[in-house]
């Protein structure tokens, strides 16, 4: 009895394990995606010609990332982020779109699973609009605590 025991726990330890490990991967791949996403924006001519000084967003702040709004927070992120494609996708610089857009789809695909809205999560809208480097700051951060705390799936 105590082998079974004992097998059952070093099964739930290793899925713990392997589970922690897997959210702590998709921290540093978000992370990494940003990171690039960051580097075709500020390299686009759009960037250098009409944003770089007062390009404001919806920012949600961390303490808004709670169990009940990890969806709309996410997805207000990945609104912005549209929008920036949007624009530089109008300047004729499609190389750098399309590969903000393949950056992005790959970002979504680490989308929360959707929340338990208990209560009520501010529209995106309603978030204040901050500079650029303080969303781009912001959003690194909820993604962080996204995988670092909470058991989301991936999609």
């Amino acid at each position: 009895m105590n082998l079974c025991i004992m097998w059952i726990f070093s099964i739930i330890l290793m899925q713990s394990f392997q589970s922690n490990y897997s959210q702590s991967q998709s921290g540093k791949i978000i992370k990494k995606e940003l990171d690039a996403l960051r580097k075709l924006f500020e390299g686009s001519e759009y960037w250098k010609r009409n944003y770089q000084r007062d390009l404001r967003l919806y920012t949600a702040r961390t303490d808004d990332y709670t169990d009940a709004c990890t969806q709309p927070v996410f997805d207000c992120y990945y609104e912005e982020f549209q929008v920036i494609l949007q624009e530089v996708s109008m300047t004729g610089e499609e190389n750098i779109a399309m590969q903000m857009r393949n950056t992005l789809e790959h970002i979504k695909t680490y989308r929360p699973s959707e929340s338990d809205m208990v209560g009520s999560c501010k529209k995106c809208e309603e978030y204040e609009e901050e500079p650029y480097d303080e969303f781009v700051n912001r959003f690194e951060s909820i993604t962080q605590k996204m995988h670092v705390n909470g058991p989301h799936k991936k999609r």
